[in-house]
């Protein structure tokens, strides 16, 4: 199994339809993508100079279907569309577990 862990700090002037709207493009990608066995996303409660607003845990079979994954049609336009907009910046893990 192979876990991708996201998090991301939004935008200042992202607006809340916008995060809705980007929320939604998360969801239903993974819901959609044969190769996501599971996932989570959440919101960040905390606060800190090192905290990002948002986590999205992802579980994949293998590397092979994460790699997939990121080169799917669905995971380029969701990047374009939606995260492109809203996202400032980013973390980004996969490991074996």
């Amino acid at each position: 199994m192979l876990r991708h862990i996201v998090l991301s700090t939004f935008k200042p002037d992202a607006t809340e339809d916008q995060l809705d709207a980007w929320r939604t493009a998360v969801r239903e990608m993974c819901e959609a993508s044969e190769d996501v066995v599971s996932f989570t996303l959440g919101t960040n409660v905390g606060s800190g100079p090192n905290h990002h607003d948002s986590a999205l845990v992802v579980d994949f079979r293998d590397l092979e279907s994460f790699r997939a994954y990121i080169a799917s049609p669905a995971h380029k336009a969701y990047v374009e569309n939606h995260a492109k907009q809203v996202v400032d910046k980013l973390a980004a893990v996969q490991h074996e577990f």
